[in-house]
């Protein structure tokens, strides 16, 4: 390693930052080049924890302190379908990783064993199927405090028409913004969602389906229908920093409320093309 730095340490440091940001698959090269940009950089390679690409994460754990995870990790997700680990291990995990703000889970760590380490935390942004966090769809409890801070709600549940342990507590939850749903959505539940929870900026439902879309009766600025090809490329765009389907979604409904888009229009047409125009800005 090198040791005499070049320039003043506030530059170097922002230097390395920023290309550490910007180039994330760098970062293991630029670990290397001084003590001190091992300091500085080594958080930003754990900013964002994918269990299934990342599980070198979890030997991690058992060498560096709590601390370090505390500071680092502020994206978390726990593909309990493609990663190695016992849920007692990804629990442990998540244990550490106190600082995250953002959380998904799927597959076997999505389970009731999260919720009392999920309360202690601050999450604003939380991808999930309530039925599998719970345990069984009787005993969902949007009240619980694991999701007093949540603002991005992406609810994996099937919502069937009349069903009643959802959606009618989703207005309930106080710092709630943006909300997703998935597939083909009763519209009365749609258009309630809307009416009941008057601090949405931005309802999006995730449909693979265009004849649906169309066929909405729904002229609500806020409400936004997309089809993203792959879920979890998304997420973890989003979670870096680029364009992902919720930062696309507020574009489209801003430019509605200016006027550039027509306020009944709500499909967004071609959602890659969209989101790499969003990403060129």
């Amino acid at each position: 390693m090198a040791s005499e730095p070049f320039f003043p340490a506030e530059l170097e440091r922002e230097i390395f930052e920023t290309t550490a940001s910007m180039h994330p698959s760098a970062i293991p090269t630029v670990l290397r080049v001084a003590r001190r940009v091992l300091i500085w950089i080594e958080p930003l390679l754990y900013r964002v924890v994918c269990s299934h690409k990342q599980p070198e994460v979890l030997s991690a754990t058992k060498s560096k302190p709590p601390a370090f995870f505390h500071d680092a990790v502020r994206h978390l997700l726990l593909d309990g379908v493609s990663t190695g680990w016992s849920v007692e291990e990804a629990n442990d995990v998540l244990r550490l990783c106190t600082g995250v703000t953002n959380f998904a889970a799927i597959g076997k760590f999505s389970n009731p064993s999260l919720l009392p380490i999920l309360e202690g935390m601050k999450i604003q942004r939380l991808a999930a199927c309530l039925e599998v966090l719970f345990g069984d769809p009787r005993y969902i409890d949007l009240c619980h405090r694991a999701f007093s801070s949540i603002t991005h709600f992406d609810i994996f549940d099937e919502i069937v028409s009349g069903e009643t342990t959802i959606c009618c507590k989703i207005p309930m939850l106080p710092a709630l913004t943006h909300l997703c749903l998935n597939n083909d959505v009763p519209l009365n539940t749609v258009q309630g969602l809307l009416t009941d929870c008057p601090r949405l900026d931005v309802f999006v439902v995730l449909c693979p389906d265009y004849s649906w879309a169309k066929k909405t009766p729904i002229s609500d600025m806020r409400f936004v229908v997309a089809f993203v090809r792959d879920y979890w490329n998304d997420w973890e765009r989003g979670a870096r920093g680029l364009p992902n389907f919720w930062s696309v979604a507020d574009n489209f409904v801003t430019q509605k409320r200016r006027g550039l888009i027509d306020k009944d229009c709500y499909w967004i047409d071609d959602y890659d093309k969209t989101r790499a125009d969003l990403e060129a800005e």
